[in-house]
C-alpha cells in the first residue's frame, strides 16, 4: 500500500519557499501595475478606451442666404435628409430593398447591392426631400437610419449663378460670392461627441453637444433679379442669333457703383443654346477692348488741352509706326475730321494722331487713373487686374499706335464699364459694388460701405466727352444703341482676338463691345455689352441692340425721367415685347415698373471703328496668353 511522499529535508522546503516567493513577486508586480493603470494612469487609459467608441464631429450651421437688393432669394439652404444603412444589422436585404425602392425611387438591384456591402455604414440616398424621408421613416426598417442634412438651392434656377457661385458636397463655398463670403455665410459649426457601435453606427441617445452652432449671416446683393433676368434673356438671344461663343452684360448705378445686373452666358457646344457660364467672365477673363478704349487717350487729350471737340485733324488712310502699318477698317482718302467725328466714326488713325500729340507718359498715366491694371475693389475670387502697359519706359516703338486703339491691352469687362461710368459721373471714378448689406440671424441689417472715389477727369472734360459720345449713337457707329425717349452716350469696340499659339491674331475672331449710359443729360445707369466671336463682328451691330433692350427696360423700371424733348436717337425704334422676370407672372410688370415701349434701333451703323490688324509683328506674349478665352 503506497502513501503520499512528504517534503522533508532542506532541499524540498527551499523549493517551496522559492515558489512562494515567486508567487508573491508576481502578485506584487500585478498589484503595482494595477495601481499604475487604475490610479496613476487611469485617466489616460480611460481616454484611450473612450476614443474607441466615441468621436467628436463638427455639425455645420444653417448657412446664410443670398438675396437680391429687394430681398428676392438667389440662394438658400433647405432641410434635407440623407438615408444610410448598416448592412450588418440587416437580416433580409431583398425584403428591405424591395420596401425601400418605391420610397426612394431607386432600383431594387441598386439598393440590394448597397445593403449587402461588407460595411457598417453605407449611403443609400443623399439630400432627399421631406416626402421621401417620411416614406422611409414609416417603414421602420432595421438598420436604416435618417440623418439630418441641408441642400443649397436657387429658387430662380441658374439665374446669376456665375456671380453667386456654388457650394460643394460638404456645404462650403466653392466659387463666386459663396466662396468669397464663406466665412460669413457658413456661420459657426456645432461640436458634438457621438458614441458609435463597432460597426460605426451612432448609438441612439449617446450624442452630447459640446458647443452650439451659430447660424450663418446672409448677404444682400446690389443685383436686381428682374433686371438680371432681362439682361440674361437679351444676351442669350443675341448669342444664339449671332452664333457668339459667349457674352457678358453689366448694368451699374452710375452714381453709387451698385451692380444691378451682371450676366455671363456661353453657347452650349452641343445645342447652340445660351447657358450660364461656369465662371464670372466679366471679372475673371480679360480681352483686348478695341475702339472703346479710345476714351482713354481722348479724355487725357481733352484734359490737357491738346485737342478740343471741334478741332480738325488731317486723317490719312494709314500710318507707319515702328515698322508697323496701322490703318482704318475701311480704306479712304485723306480726310479732314474733327475730334468729335474721329470718335464718332471710331477712326484708328485719327486716334493714334491724338495719342502721338499726347505722348506715352501722359497716356499711361491716364490709363491708370481710369482704373486699368488695378483691382476694382470687389475682391471677387479669381478676379483679374488686367494687363496694361502702365510703365511707358517699357513701351516699344509701335505701342503708341496699338495701345490707344485698344490693342495690346488686356482688360476685364468691368474695367471698361468703370471707365465709361467715369464720364457719366462727371469725371469721378466710382468703384463698383456687389454686396450692399449683411443680414444677421436676429434680423440686424448692416449696410456695406462703398469704396472711396477719386476724380479722374474734370467736369468740363466729362461734359465734352459726353457730347462727343452722343454722336456715336446719333449718327456714328452705334445708332442701334438708341433708346426711345432718351439721349444715349456711348462707344463701340470691335477687336481681334490674339492667337496664343501662333502669335498675331486669330483670323475672323473678334470681340464686339458697346458701353454707354443714359440719360446723357443726367446719367443714371451705365451699361456694357460684350460678345465673343459673333457674326457679324461689329459692336455697333450685335452689342448695341442688346444695350438698347436692357437699358430701355432698366430706365423704365427705375422710373428715370426721359430726356428733354424726348431725347435723340439714331434709328427708328420698333416695339419689343419684354419677357416677364421669373418672380413675376406673365404679362404683369414688376412692382413699381412701367411696361417699356419701343426698342433698339435697327439702322445699320458705320463700320470705320473696327480694330484694324497690324500688318506685321505680334503682340506681347503675356497679353496674348491673358486675352485668349477657351
Amino acid at each position: 500500500m503506497s502513501s503520499t511522499p512528504k517534503l522533508t529535508g532542506p532541499v524540498p522546503r527551499r523549493r517551496l519557499g522559492i515558489i512562494r516567493l515567486m508567487v508573491i513577486l508576481v502578485f506584487g508586480v500585478i498589484a503595482v501595475r494595477l495601481v499604475m493603470v487604475q490610479g496613476l494612469s487611469g485617466s489616460r487609459y480611460s481616454s484611450i478606451g473612450a476614443s474607441e467608441v466615441t468621436s467628436t464631429v463638427q455639425v455645420p450651421a444653417v448657412r446664410g442666404g443670398i438675396f437680391d437688393r429687394d430681398g428676392a432669394v438667389l440662394a438658400t439652404s433647405v432641410p434635407r435628409t440623407t438615408i444610410v444603412a448598416d448592412p450588418f444589422l440587416i437580416k433580409d436585404p431583398n425584403v428591405e430593398a424591395a420596401a425601400l425602392s418605391p420610397a426612394l425611387g431607386l432600383p431594387v438591384r441598386t439598393l440590394r447591392k448597397d445593403l449587402t456591402e461588407h460595411s457598417g455604414f453605407v449611403y443609400l440616398a443623399h439630400k432627399v426631400g421631406n416626402a421621401e424621408a417620411n416614406r422611409v421613416g414609416k417603414l421602420n426598417l432595421v438598420g436604416i437610419n435618417l440623418l439630418p442634412d441641408s441642400q443649397r438651392v436657387d429658387p430662380a434656377g441658374q439665374l446669376a449663378s456665375p456671380v453667386v457661385g456654388g457650394v460643394g458636397a460638404a456645404g462650403t463655398g466653392q466659387a463666386g460670392l459663396e466662396y468669397q463670403y464663406n466665412g460669413l455665410l457658413g456661420g459657426q459649426s456645432a461640436t458634438e461627441r457621438i458614441e458609435r457601435s463597432p460597426s460605426g453606427v451612432a448609438l441612439p441617445g449617446q450624442t452630447t453637444q459640446l458647443s452650439p452652432s451659430s447660424p450663418g449671416t446672409s448677404i444682400e446683393l446690389t443685383l436686381d433679379e428682374p433686371l438680371q433676368y432681362v439682361a440674361e434673356q437679351a444676351l442669350g438671344t443675341e448669342i444664339v442669333t449671332s452664333h457668339a461663343k459667349s457674352g457678358s452684360v453689366i448694368v451699374m448705378d452710375t452714381h453709387t457703383g451698385d451692380i444691378l445686373a451682371m450676366a455671363n452666358l456661353v453657347a452650349d457646344p452641343t445645342t447652340g443654346q445660351a447657358v450660364e457660364a461656369a465662371s464670372n467672365l466679366a471679372l475673371t477673363q480679360v480681352y483686348e477692348p478695341g475702339s472703346v478704349f479710345k476714351l482713354a487717350p481722348f479724355s487725357a487729350a481733352l484734359q490737357d488741352g491738346i485737342i478740343t471737340p471741334g478741332q480738325v485733324l488731317t486723317v490719312p488712310n494709314s500710318l507707319n509706326i515702328g515698322n508697323w502699318v496701322f490703318h482704318d477698317a475701311e480704306s479712304h482718302p485723306t480726310e479732314q475730321l474733327s475730334a468729335t467725328q474721329i470718335l464718332a466714326q471710331s477712326s484708328n488713325i485719327g486716334t493714334i494722331e491724338i495719342a502721338q500729340r499726347l505722348g506715352k507718359t501722359r497716356l499711361a498715366k491716364q490709363i491708370q487713373a481710369l482704373g486699368f491694371g488695378q483691382p476694382t475693389g470687389l475682391d471677387y475670387p479669381a478676379e483679374s487686374d488686367g494687363l496694361v502697359k502702365s510703365n511707358p519706359q517699357t513701351w516699344t516703338g509701335s505701342d503708341i499706335g496699338s495701345t490707344p486703339i485698344g490693342q495690346d491691352d488686356a482688360v476685364t469687362v468691368q474695367q471698361v464699364l468703370d471707365m465709361v461710368n467715369t464720364v457719366a459721373t462727371g469725371g469721378r471714378f466710382v468703384p463698383p459694388r456687389l454686396v450692399q448689406a449683411t443680414l444677421a440671424d436676429d434680423g440686424t441689417l448692416t449696410r456695406t460701405p462703398g469704396h472711396a472715389t477719386h476724380r479722374a477727369l474734370s467736369k468740363q472734360v466729362a461734359s465734352e466727352l459726353t457730347t462727343m459720345m452722343e454722336q456715336v449713337v446719333q449718327d456714328g457707329t452705334a445708332v442701334a444703341a438708341g433708346v426711345p425717349g432718351y439721349t444715349v452716350a456711348g462707344k463701340t469696340g470691335t477687336a481681334q482676338i490674339p492667337d496664343p499659339v501662333h502669335g498675331g491674331y486669330i483670323p475672323g475672331a473678334y470681340m464686339a463691345t458697346f458701353a454707354g449710359f443714359a440719360p446723357a443729360e443726367n446719367p443714371a445707369l451705365s451699361t456694357i455689352v460684350v460678345l465673343n466671336r459673333p457674326q457679324p463682328i461689329y459692336g455697333g451691330i450685335v452689342a448695341a441692340p442688346v444695350f438698347s433692350e436692357v437699358m430701355q427696360y432698366a430706365l423704365h423700371r427705375y422710373d428715370i425721367p426721359t430726356s428733354p424733348g424726348g431725347g435723340t436717337t439714331g434709328g427708328s425704334p420698333s416695339t419689343v415685347a419684354f419677357p416677364p422676370p421669373p418672380s413675376v407672372a406673365a404679362g404683369t410688370p414688376p412692382a413699381g415698373t412701367t411696361a417699356p415701349a419701343g426698342a433698339a434701333a435697327t439702322t445699320t451703323p458705320k463700320t470705320k471703328e473696327t480694330a484694324a490688324p497690324k500688318t506685321a509683328g505680334t503682340i506681347n506674349a503675356a497679353v496674348r496668353r491673358a486675352t485668349e478665352r477657351p
